[in-house]
């Protein structure tokens, strides 16, 4: 038996050097590469976890090896945007279902979430959310819960830890509840303008005493009771209404008209309104409360609203229809963000590869989606609105859009110039990316440029399984 033991230790500088500081490890960036031949020494538990965790931070899994929680700034990963890259089974859905948890905690209901699913897994995988405060929208006829249960990918190691009956009651569930809607595509009429857009617009006119202040706070007052009489929804688009109902606003709409000088922008506004409400169209809403159809230009309207749900999936199985809706809606956000909305939205694209492809056409509406999705990481974080991308087609996507992440998870990846794209993309050494290959299903390299207390530090964790929150609501529910 050999008395010696080779151990391979695959080793990339960090750009940080450590000192002394009072008896505690301290940390420093560094330009100098450590010297071959030198000592080497491993840093300790406590040493590693002042290297880079932040205090008081959200864990999001342990970092392998050392057994600690690796604990960051959520708000900033999301915030500066992030990519899950993975081959099929690592856990991409899985992962970002638990990035999706750990931001809507963070925000405390400040916020909102809009995941465009193609293939059908978000609703199962944060199924205690959209049961408790989501909506999912859907171009498909999901009217009852065989159909939307038949539309929707239950993952086989969930299927062993809960019953069919109890699957079928949670759908029905969001049925009965008015949690699953239908979205319409094609043309959406009025732009999405909805009471909602409306009454927001006459309040800024109100509260900032503009010219048409006195007449947009009596029109206030006409479209509230109207609403109230027959049960609107302040998210629905006008255009959508029923005849009578617009019929009404039209009246409102028009006597305030006659008050007000033709040159000013209340009127111009007031007249834009007018003309969808006369053109009308589309599904009508009902009096007992239907909440008719929706557009991707009124979803972002929503998502940016006070009262907007946390939680909004958009399930969207054909490719075109996924982009179109994409485009639509992250286009109609950007523009309600530069008008004042504050709200927080983060907008989570799965199957990135759909939305922003390498190579774009406009007769697939990849050119429209791709476009949509640079802009928004470009432009958004200044607004409070923020991306997500999950995809195991990294080699695929626009770079331009990739070049925008700060933050960024992979797992397992067998296609080289896959690797060979992060690695280029981030600046990231290509040795450390190969050890991803060795990785198990909920295992990640994680990087990060804004959320962790050093920056662009390498550090591989196994991170929480999404599933065992969703397992626990249903067998909470169930009993």
């Amino acid at each position: 038996m050999s008395e010696e033991t080779w151990v391979d230790v695959y080793c990339a500088p960090t750009g940080y050097m450590l000192f002394e500081d009072g008896g505690e490890p301290g940390f420093e960036r560094s330009n100098l590469a450590p010297l071959a031949g030198a000592p080497a020494h491993l840093l300790s538990r406590e040493a590693t976890r002042r290297f880079l965790c932040v205090e008081k931070g959200v864990p999001i899994g342990t970092i392998l090896g050392f057994d600690i929680e690796l604990t960051v700034d959520i708000q900033n990963l999301v915030k500066y945007h992030a990519g899950v890259f993975g081959f099929t089974g690592t856990g991409k859905s899985n992962l970002t279902s638990l990035i999706i948890r750990r931001s809507l905690d963070a925000w405390g209901g400040e916020g909102t979430v809009v995941v465009f699913d193609v293939a059908g897994e978000y609703a199962v995988s944060l199924a205690d959310m959209l049961a408790s405060y989501g909506v999912l929208y859907s171009p498909e006829d999901l009217k009852d819960a065989d159909s939307l249960l038949q539309s929707q990918t239950v993952p086989e190691t969930l299927e062993s830890k809960i019953s069919p009956q109890q699957l079928r009651s949670w759908a029905a569930g969001l049925v009965d509840d008015g949690r699953v809607r239908p979205l319409q595509l094609g043309d959406e009429g009025g732009g999405g303008i909805t009471l909602g857009f409306i009454l927001d617009t006459l309040r800024g006119y109100r509260d900032d005493r503009k010219t048409g202040a006195v007449q947009a706070a009596d029109l206030i007052g006409h479209i509230q009771a109207i609403a109230s009489k027959r049960r609107l929804e302040s998210d629905v688009p006008v255009g959508s209404l029923s005849a009578d109902a617009r019929g009404e606003l039209s009246d409102a709409v028009s006597e305030i008209l006659g008050k007000l000088n033709d040159r000013s922008s209340l009127y111009t506004e007031l007249s834009v309104v007018l003309s969808v409400l006369e053109g009308g169209g589309g599904r009508t809403q009902g009096v007992d409360g239907d909440p008719g159809t929706y557009t991707p230009r009124s979803l972002a309207l929503q998502a940016v609203s006070e009262n907007a749900p946390p939680l909004i999936i958009v399930y969207t199985p054909e490719p075109g229809d996924a982009r179109e809706a994409a485009s639509r809606f992250i286009s109609r956000l950007l523009y309600l963000k530069k008008h004042g909305y504050r709200r927080r939205v983060c907008v989570v694209l799965d199957e990135a590869q759909e939305f922003i492809p390498y190579e774009t056409r406009r007769d697939d509406r990849t050119l429209q989606s791709s476009q949509a999705v640079e802009s928004l990481l470009r432009q958004g974080r200044k607004y409070r609105a923020h991306c997500v991308l999950a995809t195991q087609r990294v080699a695929h996507l626009n770079t331009n859009a990739l070049q925008q992440l700060h933050s960024y998870f992979v797992s397992t990846m067998p296609r080289y110039y896959d690797r060979l794209v992060v690695a280029e993309a981030f600046s990231l050494n290509y040795e450390v990316l190969e050890r991803t290959a060795e990785l198990d299903t909920g295992q990640w390299l994680f990087v990060s440029f804004k959320s962790t207390k050093q920056r662009n530090v390498p550090v591989f964790i196994q991170t929480p399984n999404n599933e065992d929150a969703v397992a626990e609501y249903f067998n909470m529910t169930s009993t």
